[in-house]
């Protein structure tokens, strides 16, 4: 019997780079998405600080120009939440469809692996089979030789 050839192997080899691009663009998504978490919480660090001048000048003579300028300040860094706020939402977005590609990438070449698991057993079955009756054939020529005589 000839040796065992996966006819799959070409679209196994394109499965296996599938999954790792999917992989790849996965683990560049979930770094695009740290960095957005990051840059929200410096922002929200920024407003956390801002308040505590808020209350370290409203304790003493609060200057009319400090608190414009304060105040300016404040709706920028609330601007700066709101647009980092939204873009990490997009990021969170892109980050579960690239997973949900990861995974369905997975599931294909398991799939096709799983196939050619089985092809392999099926061969080695068939293979068997042929191997018992040919022995069985070798047998029953011996027998039927022996009772000849």
């Amino acid at each position: 019997m000839k040796k065992f050839v996966f006819g799959l192997a070409r679209v196994l080899e394109v499965r296996e780079l599938k999954k790792l691009l999917a992989e790849e663009q996965l683990g560049a998504r979930l770094r695009d998405e740290r960095a957005a978490r990051q840059l929200l919480a410096s922002s929200e660090e920024k407003r956390e600080a801002l308040f505590s001048e808020f209350r370290r000048k409203a304790s003493g003579r609060l200057d009319p120009a400090d608190l414009k300028r304060l105040v300016m300040y404040r709706e920028s860094v609330e601007d700066e939440i709101f647009r980092r706020k939204g873009e990490l939402k997009r990021k969170e977005a892109l980050t579960e469809s690239a997973r949900e590609e990861a995974v369905l990438r997975t599931q294909e070449q398991r799939a096709l692996e799983r196939h050619r698991e089985n092809q392999l057993r099926q061969y080695k079955a068939r293979y068997w089979w042929e191997q018992g009756k040919e022995l069985d054939e070798i047998g029953s020529e011996r027998f039927g030789r022996n009772e000849r005589r």
